[in-house]
């Protein structure tokens, strides 16, 4: 049988015991005390705290038998889209009514106008070339230049960046072949994904430029090198003619025949650099900006475990 002593030993007076209650005051040092601020203690606390002033309940009667949002004498400050009382702007199928806006202006912080209305807001810049004074949407610069640039990619001459894919190909180093193909379109910006595959084979590369079918979401562009967008096909370097894996077949050309044609019709995904709206899904402007109705989001709702 086991000599140790398992009984529990009572609690010497004045040992450590836990402290659940609620103190306003959180310690004293030179004679002064450590407080909560009024302003971070629950509205609905119902505790010690008595003269908080919203130590109670509801922020606006202060009634603790119910929440704000459940108030029978909130003020009604009427539906955001018609300035109608009775119902929320959710709930409004009247036209909308355009309001003074009062609000301050997020550029310049000055009150009586937005920030799309402020003569001092900074000129924005375009997501594609970073240049100023217009949107992505209305850039004219190629989206294959500006997206070569964005990948630093060093300009060199054509023969240097021809022997730098030759290299890239010898080592089979997927990301190296891709840098010095782009580089290489970068100083001869006419060359096409067809014409690359025609030189790898008569050239005996190890590096195949397949065609794939593959969705890409609408918020993404599938670009050329001459900057035309909304192709047919995304590139992915391979090095053999034919599919690995199984699960890869879907999308892949049936013969090379087949995937020089496609190569005519074959870019790279890339963002649009364009806002989609939450509320109509169409691109071109955010939900804030939407000419359409607001839409009803169904939310799911949580309540209380304990009602």
């Amino acid at each position: 049988m086991s000599g140790w002593d398992t009984t529990p030993a009572p609690a010497a007076d004045g040992g450590f015991q836990a402290d659940n209650s609620f103190k306003a005051v959180t310690g004293t040092k030179d004679g002064k005390d450590f407080r909560f601020a009024v302003e971070n203690i629950s509205r609905h606390a119902d505790g010690e705290v008595g003269e908080a002033p919203h130590d109670g309940g509801c922020r606006n009667c202060g009634d603790p038998s119910h929440f704000g949002r459940d108030c029978p004498t909130k003020p009604d400050q009427g539906c955001f889209n018609c300035g109608e009382a009775g119902h929320m702007k959710s709930e409004c199928t009247n036209e909308r009514v355009e309001r003074e806006f009062t609000g301050t202006c997020l550029a310049c912080g000055l009150a009586g106008h937005r920030r799309a209305e402020c003569s001092d807001a900074p000129a924005q810049t375009c997501n594609i070339c970073k240049q100023l004074d217009h949107k992505a949407s209305e850039c004219t610069v190629s989206r294959m230049t500006a997206y070569i640039d964005s990948l630093n990619i060093e300009e060199l001459p054509p023969d240097v960046a021809w022997k730098a894919l030759e290299a890239a190909d010898q080592d089979r180093d997927v990301d190296d072949i891709k840098r010095a193909i782009l580089a290489y379109a970068k100083v001869v910006p006419n060359i096409t994904f067809e014409e690359f595959e025609k030189v790898f084979r008569s050239s005996g590369f190890n590096t195949y430029i397949i065609a794939k079918q593959q969705a890409v979401a609408d918020t993404h562009t599938i670009v050329q090198f001459q900057g035309v967008t909304d192709q047919e096909f995304v590139w992915s370097i391979q090095f053999s003619p034919d599919p690995r894996r199984k699960m890869s077949v879907g999308g892949w050309p049936a013969t090379l025949e087949i995937n020089l044609e496609r190569l005519k019709k074959t870019g790279i995904a890339m963002d649009r650099m364009v806002p989609k709206c939450s509320n109509c899904e169409q691109l071109g402007h955010n939900s804030r900006g939407c000419p359409e109705e607001k839409r009803e989001v169904q939310k799911n709702r949580i309540s209380c475990a304990n009602w």
